[in-house]
């Protein structure tokens, strides 16, 4: 799949410069239109949460500082926008066909659905990573609904915007369904690599789904790669594994399944999807 619409959602928060600049990336490598938007909450829909035991002049009060704030928010996201847009020197919409360009988008909804929505009909779904001050709510609910609801991958910004995205690339592999669609998901990026390498860990699969049945069947593809076979090692989580192997491998892109368990287990009991989203320093690609 052609990677030629690209959404990249923003929520006022330090992490959005990081995803414009992932997204910008992306954009000229594949010659792709970025859709960046901002979603503003209507504290309206919060009236059967907060309303019960109060008085109507209290509500209203509430819900006025809140489209408040989230219009100083609206107003802070945009003026970002503008900015990164000057700077990159992308037209609005009207660009040359066959050239990067973006368009500004904005919305009065639920964060998380409004994101999952737009983002069917995105081939490209470039979000910032919930850590420290950036994990507020709405941008984890997005993150969340736009991988588990928009049915397209995900391209998570580190914290730090990478001059590269894709020269080094990792593949975390399992032999999952989750995993075989973020390698279906990754196939754009992955002629182009320099190196690629398919990272296993601990025991030995079915002949059909192990690392090296993975490595032929990228071959077709015009791509080669290496296995690296990793034993599970006493004390150190698997997510930590994956992303040690990928810095040993000089990695600028992970690719990996995300929530081959479930959401609720993940957030109870830790998880691979959790610890990496909370963790890595790279761009990572995650498809459910």
């Amino acid at each position: 799949m052609a990677i030629k619409v690209i959404l990249a959602p923003l929520y006022g928060v330090p992490a959005d410069e990081a995803a414009l600049a992932a997204a910008l990336t992306a954009a000229r490598r594949f010659s792709a239109h970025i859709d960046v938007i901002h979603v503003r909450p209507d504290p309206r829909t919060m009236i059967p949460y907060i309303g019960e035991g109060m008085s109507g002049v209290l509500i209203e009060e509430m819900i006025a500082s809140a489209e408040q704030q989230a219009e100083e928010r609206a107003v802070k996201v945009r003026k970002a926008y503008d900015r990164w847009r000057k700077t990159a020197n992308l037209p609005e919409d009207g660009g040359a066909a066959g050239n990067p360009s973006c368009a500004w988008v904005e919305a009065v909804d639920r964060p998380d659905t409004a994101i999952a929505r737009r983002g069917r009909l995105a081939d490209l779904i470039v979000v910032c990573r919930p850590d420290g001050a950036n994990a507020v709510t709405t941008v984890t609910e997005g993150l969340e609904a736009a991988l588990l609801e928009s049915g397209r991958p995900l391209l998570v910004a580190p914290a730090t915007p990478r001059k590269a995205i894709g020269t080094h690339i990792a593949i975390a592999w399992n032999g999952g369904a989750e995993a075989s669609r973020a390698v279906a998901a990754s196939l754009p990026f992955l002629p182009a690599a320099e190196t690629v390498s398919i990272i296993t860990i601990g025991e030995a699969r079915a002949p059909e789904v192990d690392g090296d049945a993975l490595a032929a069947y990228l071959v077709r593809h015009g791509i080669q790669a290496q296995v690296r076979r990793i034993e599970s090692a006493s004390g150190l989580s698997v997510g930590r594994q994956l992303l040690a192997a990928a810095e040993a491998d000089n990695a600028d892109l992970m690719v990996m399944g995300a929530y081959t368990h479930s959401r609720l287990r993940e957030l109870v009991f830790g998880g691979v999807t959790r610890e990496v989203l909370c963790a890595a320093n790279l761009p990572v690609v995650m498809a459910h």
